[in-house]
């Protein structure tokens, strides 16, 4: 079952050295918890206003970056704007992921290790994971596993849309089960080993570009 279609892939091509920089400065920006407007990419990016702005347009126009109606940016996958149930905390910060694959991407983007605070979808219970690029080096409880998967009847909706409020972790089987998707959903669930691993290989570009062009510390 291909959760994200071909739409959410082209996100993941890199256009040009102007956009990756500028993706990877959202990024950055992002998992400090900042705003990034226009003018504190530029600054950080050190290119034009001019020249951050249009890569901007291009970074939306791709569903890279999501943002709202004021212009502000909500998201740039894995990581969300908004505060959100999936805190990934490493020790230069602590952010904000959109959904459980997302926050299990976190830390190889970053490339340092991470733990991931969040809860089950059913029970709300709390989780917690740690995880080192994609190998699980612990969890709490032991049989968390993850719900992958969307709604077939807004393909043309973001991923943040479609896909994200529906890829969440339960605390075991047990309580995956149980739970009841909308009668659209589409999916599977997957083991927390299983998970990290398709985390890391589909935003492998995002990592990509965001440890080749991410700012000075």
């Amino acid at each position: 079952m291909e959760v994200y279609p071909v739409a959410f892939r082209e996100i993941m091509v890199s256009y040009t050295a102007v956009d990756d920089r500028v993706h990877a400065a959202v990024l950055h920006e992002l998992l400090l918890r900042q705003t990034p407007t226009v003018e504190q990419l530029a600054r950080v990016t050190g290119l034009p206003a001019i020249a951050v702005d249009d890569a901007m347009g291009r970074l939306r126009e791709r569903g890279a970056v999501v943002g709202d109606p004021t212009g502000g940016v909500v998201a740039a996958y894995p990581l969300s704007g908004v505060p959100t149930s999936h805190v990934v905390a490493l020790d230069v910060a602590v952010a904000w992921a959109n959904c459980a694959v997302d926050a299990l991407a976190v830390p190889a983007m970053v490339g340092r290790p991470g733990t991931i605070s969040s809860q089950c979808t059913l029970c709300s219970g709390s989780i917690t994971i740690d995880v080192e690029g994609t190998v699980v080096r612990s969890r709490e409880p032991a049989g968390v596993v993850v719900a992958y998967g969307g709604l077939t009847d807004c393909r043309d909706r973001p991923a943040l849309v479609r896909s994200c409020p529906f890829v969440n972790f339960f605390c075991g089987e047990a309580h995956a089960a149980q739970w009841q998707p909308p009668t659209t959903w589409s999916g599977r669930f997957l083991s927390l080993d299983q998970a990290a691993r398709l985390a890391v290989s589909n935003f492998h570009h995002v990592i990509e570009v965001y440890q080749r062009f991410r700012p000075e510390q």
